[in-house]
């Protein structure tokens, strides 16, 4: 197919609000692509060259993009960064300056998918002595033969900054509407993609061989699952109450990771499906040592432990652990505990359609004892009473709370249900819980802050049924001086010059960024608020009364956020909790 066929629809998808509209050009798009070239066109709408779990980043800044327009257009770098300043879109500077360049290749090639993904896929993955110029080649050569918004659409895709509007939900209902002309296999879509986490295979099967290619889809090591999510109730009483007998586990504040072995070879994932083996030596080799099977997909928690005290440390004690140098002696520093809790494969079982007791059950014998991995802490309760007393012990010992277990039910992948239930300690005030909050916009500093180029957050929800970010706080205290130039750095490399198409905001920051960032806010309460869109109706909307910041969670996407339906609930329970004084623990 024709790049510029799909610059087209990327055009007219950049002007769609309609969920349903966006999802009919994309379902016509790929109508019209070849088997062999779905795939690529999918990772294409979703802006990137491979799954996360690749480990494969196209990794070329804007300065590298702004040095492939200079050679492409013939304009002096000094150009084409002045009219960036200009235009706020270094795409829309690139398709000015070409479309004026005062050098033309004499052999200009039309540009298709397939070259385009090629290139962009060398970009990724080419390394050693003279890549950075190469890369600044192959991105040329892309511009060279690039008409009209072919490069705008080509930079905007090496620099992050597609706008289309849509996320993962839009893709596959468009997959679904390709075949039937309505949503209607979504379902077994989404199980596919939950149990791969790859769009572009999905497509690829779904293209060529229908219903039945992702429906034979089965979890295989090193391809990650993605996570289940919990729901919220408001205590013990409502859990009991909606479980009865379940079985109810510590809640351990560190990295959630899944793990995949097969044979000798070990691969560690973050809860976002990348690949973080790397950075935990220690654990690859207790699980090469404790594990007993050839193969396992297995989830935990990794928290930093003190020996000398047996105490678990706090989660920014534990996160120090993330890193790319000195990893063998920060291993030795700060040791890992890994609190296995769930089994999703073993020896080519799927334990994702096994019950909870089932899976907890063969997760055990598969374990051998070790100081490194662990069982989880669970105990089986059909009281509330029973509930509270396990969660205040938990709460005693440093942990975030419980979860919940539906003793019956599978294990739902990439999907929040009551099969797990959450309760997390409280806070002050009577917000029940934190918020997993997106950042969707900053302030510039002023005062003391002038020097950092950072004042504050501008944070928003999900709406994941309309698959749009609400805001819900402006966040102004609880940063130190290190995130005040850590903010800074990072959300300029993100920044956009307007607001983006899935925001919804009432609000203006200083500046807009791509909603890519998660950060958990706790605060006094939910209160009504004239200015905010989150669950707004008519004229008011919620929002967090005093927020702070308390934590920085780069583990996870922004469409794994607090939802707005979470945060309705919220509301609700502190509304329950003033009128009845009921204790939201």
């Amino acid at each position: 197919m024709k790049f510029s066929k799909v610059c087209t629809v990327f055009d007219a998808m950049e002007v769609t609000s309609s969920r349903l509209a966006l999802a009919d050009l994309l379902a016509k798009l790929f109508e019209e692509t070849d088997k062999n070239e779905i795939k690529k066109l999918v990772y294409l709408c979703q802006g990137v060259v491979l799954p996360p779990h690749s480990g494969i980043d196209l990794g070329m800044g804007e300065k590298y993009a702004e040095q492939a327009i200079s050679i492409a257009s013939g304009a002096k770098v000094e150009e084409v960064e002045k009219l960036y300043r200009k235009t706020g879109d270094l795409g829309d500077a690139a398709e000015q300056l070409l479309a004026k360049r005062t050098q033309t290749s004499l052999s200009q090639n039309e540009l298709t998918i397939a070259k385009v993904y090629n290139n962009f896929y060398k970009i990724a993955t080419i390394s050693g002595q003279g890549s950075q110029e190469t890369k600044i080649k192959l991105l040329a050569e892309l511009l060279v033969n690039s008409n009209g918004s072919e490069s705008k659409t080509i930079i905007r895709f090496v620099t992050g900054k597609l706008r289309l509007g849509i996320a993962e939900p839009t893709i596959l209902d468009a997959l679904s509407v390709m075949k039937t002309g309505t949503k209607e296999l979504r379902v077994a879509l989404d199980r596919a993609y939950n149990l791969t986490a790859d769009l572009g295979l999905i497509a690829e099967l779904f293209y060529t061989k229908g219903l039945t290619g992702i429906e034979t889809i089965a979890p295989t090591p090193f391809n990650p699952i993605r996570p289940a999510l919990a729901e919220r109730l408001p205590d013990a009483a409502a859990i009991v109450e909606k479980l009865g007998q379940c079985s109810v586990e510590a809640k351990y504040d560190g990295f959630r990771l899944q793990c995949h072995k097969q044979g000798n070879k070990v691969t560690i994932y973050s809860r976002k499906q990348e690949p973080m083996t790397h950075m935990f030596p220690d654990l690859v080799k207790a699980i090469t040592e404790q594990i007993n099977a050839k193969s396992i997909i297995f989830e935990g928690e990794a928290i930093a432990f003190d020996e000398d005290t047996q105490s678990f440390l706090p989660f920014q004690t534990t996160i120090t652990r993330k890193r790319k140098h000195n990893v063998k002696q920060k291993a030795k520093e700060i040791p890992l505990v890994l609190f296995a809790f769930e089994l999703l494969y073993a020896n080519g079982v799927d334990y994702t359609q096994k019950p909870f007791l089932e899976r907890r059950k063969a997760l055990q014998d598969l374990l051998k004892p070790g100081k490194i991995i662990q069982l989880s802490k669970t105990i089986t309760i059909d009281k509330a009473g029973q509930l509270q007393e396990f969660f205040d012990e938990c709460v005693a010992n440093g942990l975030e709370g419980i979860i919940a277990k539906d003793q019956n039910a599978p294990y739902v992948a990439g999907s929040r249900k009551f099969a797990w239930i959450k309760l997390k300690r409280s806070y002050q005030g009577n917000l029940a819980d934190t918020i997993d909050a997106v950042v969707i916009g900053f302030y510039r500093g002023k005062g003391k802050r002038t020097e950092f180029g950072f004042g504050g957050l501008l944070t928003a929800i999900y709406d994941d049924e309309n698959q749009v970010f609400k805001t819900i706080a402006k966040v102004g205290t609880g940063f130190t001086e290190e995130q005040l130039q850590w903010f800074n750095d990072t959300l300029s490399h993100i920044s956009v010059k307007e607001k983006p198409r899935n925001v919804d905001s009432l609000i203006e920051p200083d500046i807009w960024v791509t909603p890519r960032l998660v950060v958990t806010l706790t605060a006094d309460e939910l209160t009504k608020s004239p200015t905010h869109t989150c669950a707004r109706k008519e004229s008011e909307g919620l929002a967090l009364r005093f927020p702070r910041l308390t934590q920085i969670r780069e583990d996870k996407n922004a469409i794994d956020a607090t939802t707005e339906r979470e945060v309705i609930e919220l509301f609700k329970m502190s509304i329950k909790q003033k009128l009845y004084g009921a204790d939201t623990n």
